[in-house]
């Protein structure tokens, strides 16, 4: 179990370092949607004070278990334009309708959304990718939501910025395996 969670740990870091440039140097209210065992969200807080983190559950092994508020995974618990950013990491595809869930998520946001997600551009990726998440957390000791639809092809991507008028501002894309990790920086459209 150590070795997978040094995994999530190494995993957490590498994603970090990437988003880090779009924190912004200000202290600014930041949402950060899943928690997980709680690596990235206590590498936020160190430089970010106002993190808030959201989560539907947390594992015996999350280091940071007093600051995660529990809520019902569908109706972000905060008003609108709460938060200056928020950040989904590796979140979105455990979250049925999460086209309907993303629309909450730039409710409550001013400014920014910043989503790791994996990404696949044909079935195959997708088949593997559903796979490798599953297994992952089944090795890390832990439950998965997993859900068919809810798993993001590029295509849809494109969707997700159109429905909810939002810019892409950056964007990074790594080959994982057969599929993609990628980094999405979205900017609250001004109209």
């Amino acid at each position: 179990m150590n070795s997978i969670i040094n995994t999530f740990k190494k995993r957490e870091k590498y994603w970090f370092d990437k988003i880090v440039p779009f924190l912004g140097e200000e202290t600014v209210q930041i949402l950060k949607i899943g928690n997980g065992f709680g690596y990235m969200s206590e590498m936020i807080s160190g430089i970010q004070p106002l993190l808030k983190i959201l989560d539907i559950n947390i594992y015996k092994e999350t280091i940071n278990k007093d600051k995660v508020q529990l809520y019902d995974g569908c109706n972000i618990p905060f008003k609108d334009n709460s938060f200056n950013i928020s950040i989904l990491n590796l979140t979105l595809h455990h979250i049925p309708n999460n086209f309907e869930y993303f629309k909450e998520v730039v409710r409550v946001t001013k400014k920014r959304i910043i989503l790791v997600e994996e990404t696949y551009d044909n079935l195959l990726q997708k088949v593997h990718l559903i796979f490798r998440d599953w297994f992952v957390n089944y090795k890390a000791g832990r439950s998965s939501r997993l859900f068919w639809s809810s798993y993001f092809s590029k295509k849809m991507i494109k969707q997700l910025i159109s429905e909810n008028n939002l810019v892409l501002t950056y964007r990074y894309s790594e080959k994982h395996h057969s599929y993609y990790k990628e980094l999405l920086v979205f900017e609250r459209s001004i109209l």
